[in-house]
């Protein structure tokens, strides 16, 4: 019978196509190249059977494919598991711990590897068991996370934890992946066995080149999903009412393409890879129907990451907006929404990667920028009829108007509700470069994603 290391590759791997980069002994590691889809990348998964006669050494037969990836740059899959020592029910303490701490080629060498990789080829680990200390690091320094229903990481185990802090601490709040996903963000996905993983990973590379500066594949076009509903009826009328995106988004993007990332940490907003017309990009939409869309600083982080992997891979980003802004309060400023903020309009306006911006129903204060508006470097900023592009909403744009005892106030507060009111006033006015139909939507993506069409308006010159 195969051992599950094996397995995992042979799952994630197109048939017979792995290459073993075999040392002849023991190392706690199975590593190599296989093809995904055609492509190669470098694969190095744990054996949780193999124990090497030093974890030390052992961990130099893992940093050299790290090293060789960035010789000669192809996307890296690890697949982690708990060593042996401690599967075996060996000590938790390895030999030559003092060197994996302090050694040049220990610890802080594998970490340093990851950061060098960082934007130069896509990196993905999948965690098959509950990991702790020194092996969560390399996990999150990695593009993008998958982790079984049964896995989970943690900086300290739950004994330890109890001997540090003196109280008893729950797994499923320290280091489920439940936890990762949904309130740390340390998680894209939680798969719920190893198959549904290694699938997610060969959906997640086929959005991606195989490194930084080369071309994006290349997929057949695909219909969207279509039911009968038009995309403009499952916008709401009133921009106040909140409602999910999703529907729309299945009606806009090639059919089965769309892989949502970190789909159940801050779902104000939507970020993923997509397709329209076989042609990969990155899609950032705001989600009404959570925190009515509003911008959080957990919100902020996640977009950010997200801008900075996609322009890392010279990804296109389409943004679609309906947004009422940043979160205001005491709650919001001691979490440091102005610092999470500022760090979001970093990434979007360091970024290369070609945008488009298309308000969908509302788009208020510095949220405009914070979904790539003017001044962002968007290549067109569009909006459907009956967009709202203001400072403020009309119902706090009143309440502050009616507090206001200058009548200068009150008149640019109704000049403001008025430009507002009908998108075609911005449009005259050479604020915004279109509106178009909300069935138009997808066509205007799919010009957009065309290497033929790249329009630079004047005002973002």
């Amino acid at each position: 019978m195969k051992r599950s290391v094996w397995r995992r590759i042979e799952t994630l791997v197109d048939p017979d196509s792995f290459n073993h980069f075999d040392t002849g002994q023991a190392t706690g590691f199975v590593t190599g190249s296989g093809l995904i889809n055609g492509r190669e990348v470098y694969i190095s998964a744990v054996d949780h059977l193999d124990l090497p006669d030093s974890p030390f050494d052992g961990l130099q037969h893992h940093f050299a494919l790290l090293e060789q990836a960035l010789e000669r740059p192809r996307p890296v899959v690890m697949i982690l598991d708990i060593m042996a020592h401690q599967h075996l029910g060996k000590s938790p303490f390895p030999q030559d711990a003092a060197k994996l701490l302090a050694h040049r080629k220990g610890i802080g060498h594998w970490y340093s590897l990851h950061a060098q990789l960082s934007g130069l080829v896509p990196q993905v680990c999948v965690v098959c068991a509950r990991l702790g200390a020194s092996m969560t690091f390399p996990v999150a320094l990695c593009d993008s996370v998958v982790m079984l229903e049964d896995a989970g990481m943690s900086i300290g185990r739950p004994d330890v934890v109890e001997d540090m802090l003196g109280h008893p601490v729950d797994y499923l709040s320290l280091g489920s992946p439940e936890m990762h996903a949904r309130i740390s963000g340390a998680v894209d996905k939680v798969a719920k066995d190893e198959q549904a993983a290694m699938g997610w990973v060969r959906h997640y590379l086929g959005h991606f080149p195989s490194r930084a500066g080369a071309p994006l594949p290349e997929h057949a076009p695909v219909p969207a999903q279509k039911d009968g509903k038009s995309i403009a009826s499952l916008l709401p009328k009133g921009a106040a009412i909140p409602f999910d995106i999703h529907p729309l988004l299945n009606k806009l993007l090639d059919r089965d393409s769309f892989l949502e990332i970190k789909k159940e940490y801050a779902g104000e907003i939507v970020t993923g890879l997509a397709r329209i017309e076989g042609r990969s990009f990155g899609l950032v939409a705001s989600n009404s129907k959570v925190h009515s869309g509003i911008l959080l600083p957990d919100t902020c982080w996640k977009m950010s990451r997200f801008i900075t992997l996609c322009d890392n891979f010279s990804l296109p980003l389409v943004f679609l907006a309906d947004i009422p802004g940043f979160m205001v309060g005491t709650a919001s400023e001691q979490a440091g929404m102005i610092r999470h903020g500022a760090e979001l309009f970093k990434a979007i306006g360091r970024a290369t990667s070609r945008k488009l911006s298309i308000t969908l129903r509302r788009n208020y204060t510095a949220g405009v920028y914070a979904m790539a508006g003017p001044g962002m470097g968007p290549e067109e900023f569009l909006a459907l009829p009956g967009a709202v592009i203001s400072i403020y909403g009309k119902n706090v744009a009143a309440k502050l108007g009616n507090r206001s005892r200058q009548s200068k106030d009150r008149e640019n507060r109704r000049a403001m509700e008025e430009a507002a009111a009908e998108p075609r006033k911005l449009l005259e006015s050479g604020l915004i470069d279109e509106i178009i139909q909300a069935e138009e939507m997808r066509d205007r993506i799919a010009r957009f994603l065309s290497p033929a069409t790249t329009v630079r308006k004047e005002h973002d010159s």
